[in-house]
């Protein structure tokens, strides 16, 4: 049978998504989620999941956005002069480079996981900001953690385009060559998704997003766990200096709380399931 996680990231980053997704939980079309806990809403987000243990919650692992929770004297690569971490293509290049020691991104996973178990929550599952973890040297340290606790990391495999542009097919081939290298020692150690989807797969994507929109992700997956990453958000103008796609996260949020994502699921078959559940 397909089962299907329907995954909101970014959980407490601030209240525009974590209303959001709390509102999508609510009414059926979100099951998971992922939280920030190095965000203004942390408290709001980490609130509503205690009163709602239904809703699988995992560790958001943040090392682009904002400022960490170790001292960052401690973790002088990950973050620059002012304190605050590196933009994802300025640490990308340093992990490429090999210029990030592990042991720096060990203090700040430990650091933010254990803040997330002070807050009475235990998480589902982990995966990252902007998919930082794609790259080894943080695949290794959270799928070690995973194992540790018994839980399944997030894999973004996304799946090939075959109408998207040359550039596009291009950096999801690196994705997945970067994938395949970090993955292949945890296999059979560390459980994770088939695959991965979102309303960014689809081609020329306009708005609003419908049912037409998922049913185009959701059909080309056969067999498996499947997840559909979702960032809904109540105002696209509450995203300003945190992400660029708010007027998209605005739509996905207007469609799914109505809850239409949960029939045309079930009309496909597939089990609505969270990361606990695997």
């Amino acid at each position: 049978m397909k089962k299907l996680i329907i995954n909101a990231d970014d959980f407490g980053l601030n209240d525009a998504a974590t209303d959001a997704i709390a509102e999508c939980y609510l009414n059926g079309a979100v099951t998971s989620t992922t939280m920030m806990v190095n965000s203004p809403s942390m408290q709001r987000a980490a609130s509503f999941a205690r009163s709602n243990p239904d809703l699988g919650v995992g560790l958001h692992f943040n090392l682009t956005w904002g400022k960490p929770i170790s001292s960052p004297a401690s973790i002088p690569a990950l973050v620059s002069s002012n304190g605050q971490f590196h933009s994802r293509e300025r640490l990308a290049k340093l992990l490429l480079l090999r210029r990030v020691p592990g042991s720096q991104i060990k203090r700040e996973l430990y650091a933010q996981l254990d803040l997330f178990r002070s807050l009475g929550l235990e998480p589902t599952h982990i995966d990252s900001h902007q998919h930082i973890h794609a790259f080894e040297p943080v695949f290794s340290l959270v799928a070690n953690c995973c194992n540790q606790l018994s839980i399944p990391v997030r894999v973004p495999w996304v799946a090939p385009e075959s109408d998207a542009s040359f550039a596009r097919r291009f950096r999801r081939l690196v994705l997945r060559l970067l994938l395949y290298r970090a993955t292949n020692p945890w296999k059979k150690k560390v459980v994770w998704n088939d695959q991965l989807g979102s309303v960014f797969d689809v081609s020329a994507l306009s708005l609003p997003i419908r049912d037409e929109h998922y049913l185009k992700i959701l059909s080309a997956f056969q067999e498996g766990v499947f997840e559909l990453m979702v960032h809904p958000v109540t105002d696209s103008s509450a995203m300003n200096g945190y992400t660029g796609i708010g007027d998209v996260s605005e739509s996905e949020w207007i469609y799914l709380r109505q809850g239409n994502i949960t029939q045309l699921a079930r009309d496909m078959d597939y089990q609505l399931i969270t990361y606990r559940d695997i």
